[in-house]
């Protein structure tokens, strides 16, 4: 079989992957070469990589072309979906500044509205747990709290005597 009888891949995998190993460049590699690499263990996460003419070499699991090849390590996370706006009723008690820095962080979250002294509406895209969290960094050694998220029923609060706590508990019951 003469050469120019050869089947020509390169239009379907193109040799485009370069591997640098200790300060040498090898290549270019075509895909294929790139999973039999990964499958004999010579290709891993860490491995440098670039594709293309003058690409940056970054590490392997970096491109998402090699990932699925690579053992051991999973997919790239999928960023989180975004939560569905939610009601929230929340109570504080503190002290002056306590109360500002309350109200700028509501506003930075979404739409409120101050009901009365210290009782605030609030509609979010945020979860009751990661309220509790950010209204506690800021209320921690100044007040309480209880947040009422009135789209599922939840209850958390800060701040509330053991007592308050263990009744509040037994008391407050939600639809689930």
């Amino acid at each position: 079989m003469s050469d120019r009888n050869a089947l020509d891949l390169s239009s379907i995998d193109p040799p485009i992957w370069r591997v640098l190993v200790d300060e040498a460049v090898y290549g270019p590699y075509t895909l294929g070469q790139m999973k039999a690499f990964a499958e004999e263990g010579r290709l891993t996460d860490t491995s440098k990589v670039a594709s293309g003419d003058g690409g940056a070499f970054k590490t392997a699991f970096q491109h998402p072309e090699l990932r699925p090849f690579i053992p051991g390590r999973p997919e790239a996370p999928k960023p989180a979906a975004p939560l569905d706006p939610a009601n929230y009723l929340i109570t504080i008690h503190t002290d002056q500044a306590g109360r500002q820095a309350t109200i700028l962080l509501l506003n930075e979250m979404g739409r409120f509205a101050e009901l009365m002294p210290g009782s605030f509406i609030l509609h979010a895209p945020v979860s009751v747990s990661s309220l509790r969290e950010k209204l506690a960094t800021i209320l921690a050694e100044r007040g309480r709290f209880v947040i009422a998220n009135a789209s599922t029923g939840q209850l958390a609060w800060m701040g509330l005597k053991e007592e308050t706590s263990s009744h509040a508990k037994a008391v407050w019951k939600r639809d689930v």
